[in-house]
């Protein structure tokens, strides 16, 4: 055999063998080896090269973002520059016109300025005006601030504003003028609320006497003198000293029959009223403000036993309302005594008289002749008549053989010659 070398006798066949196949396995993985390098060098290469393309295509985004906002930037503030431009003109045009309103408005209210301008009008303004001024001022520091004070101190400002022309001709002080105005706006200004002093004073004229008493924290310039003396409660907001009988002014009573309180606690909130206030009264001497008359010919005042306010007492206890109006006097007392749950409050919510009233006053109508619930009667050649939730007004008969009619209002029955039940 060709190539045949005979190799020596001590040459071991089985390491030959072994050496000569591990020698290949070695250089096939070597190979292997090699390849993974390339491999994974060109896995590497790929990588770079497509985050490098991520790289400029994120930046050349951004560079596009950045110019869009540029652009929308310069867009909105020129939207802005325009809607600017546009307001000032629309402001500068509406000043325009409010200036020839306001000089058309200063020489029609030129005659009302002259006439405040005169001592004897001006004057009571002023002084009505330290009076509001000082009663707010001091319902402040006693009370806090509620509505009444805001009130107070409102009718106060307006006041002195309103006497300003006035002050101003006798102290020769005037109103600094804005040149750009004119001298107009000081004018307009004491010129409009002069319109609303006048306005609130037809007003207060015009309400009648019980809302007016409510402006109880105001002065009386009446001129009427107090009413002192022992005092017997008839209702839970009327009493009597000697032969005067007096409603107390700036509360309301619960109704004779008016229940209150929750389920089977029910009472007659009229009665218990009553009893406070002849506890309130007790044996002492009582002194009473007039302040007017009411509906019924009674004289509303203010009272008090020593330093103690009977009205505003009977409210903060719960046993009475407080009178409900514009200017009501005891609101915060009210306040007090529903959020304490006491008296009329026990149970939360309390009727109020005028609701009641007009429950009872729907039923009567649904049972009344024509609709008519006012009872006319004579008693012992007295003419009276009973409102519906009067205590006789379930057992009075109306007798019409006797005189005895029914009426749809109190004007209808006081006309007849009928007068109002005291009882």
């Amino acid at each position: 055999m060709f190539g045949w070398r005979k190799k020596p006798e001590d040459f071991e066949w089985h390491r030959y063998v072994r050496t000569t196949i591990k020698v290949r396995r070695e250089n096939r993985r070597r190979r292997i080896e090699d390849a993974k390098h390339v491999a994974a060098e060109q896995v590497h290469a790929a990588g770079a090269a497509l985050a490098a393309g991520s790289k400029a295509a994120g930046a050349a985004a951004l560079d596009g973002a950045r110019v869009g906002l540029g652009v929308a930037g310069m867009a909105a503030q020129s939207a802005g520059n325009s809607l600017m431009a546009a307001g000032v003109a629309l402001l500068q045009r509406l000043w325009a016109a409010m200036q020839v309103l306001i000089a058309k408005l200063g020489v029609a209210l030129r005659p009302l300025t002259a006439v405040l301008e005169r001592p004897n009008v001006g004057g009571p303004l002023a002084l009505v005006g330290a009076i509001a001024l000082g009663s707010g001022i001091g319902r402040v520091r006693s009370m806090g601030v509620d509505g009444e004070t805001l009130v107070a101190l409102g009718i106060g400002l307006v006041l002195f504003v309103a006497a300003w022309p006035m002050l101003s001709h006798m102290t020769g002080f005037n109103v600094p003028r804005f040149p750009a105005l004119g001298g107009i706006v000081p004018r307009l200004t004491v010129a409009s609320l002069a319109v609303v002093v006048v306005a609130g004073v037809a007003w207060f004229v015009g309400r009648g006497a019980s809302e007016r008493a409510s402006l109880g924290w105001l002065p009386s310039f009446s001129g009427a003198k107090p009413i002192e003396g022992r005092a017997q409660a008839l209702t839970g907001d009327t009493l009597r000293i000697g032969t005067t009988t007096i409603r107390l002014a700036g509360i309301e009573a619960p109704e004779a029959e008016q229940r209150c309180g929750q389920g089977g606690r029910q009472a007659k909130c009229g009665a218990t009223a009553q009893q406070a206030l002849s506890r309130a009264v007790g044996s002492q001497r009582i002194r009473c403000m007039p302040e007017g008359t009411d509906n019924a010919g009674l004289t509303l005042a203010y009272c008090t036993a020593g330093d103690t306010d009977i009205n505003g007492e009977l409210v903060r206890k719960g046993h009475v309302f407080a009178e409900q109006s514009l200017f009501a006097r005891y609101a915060s007392q009210e306040r007090e005594a529903r959020s304490g749950k006491v008296g009329l409050w026990v149970g939360g919510e309390a009727e109020r008289p005028s609701a009641y009233r007009a429950k009872v006053w729907e039923e009567a109508k649904r049972r009344a002749p024509d609709g008519c619930p006012i009872k006319g009667l004579v008693r012992d050649g007295d003419r009276i008549y009973l409102l519906p939730g009067a205590p006789d007004y379930e057992r009075g008969r109306v007798q019409t053989s006797r005189g005895g009619r029914w009426f749809c209002s109190e004007q209808d029955a006081q006309s007849a010659g009928f007068k109002a039940s005291r009882g």
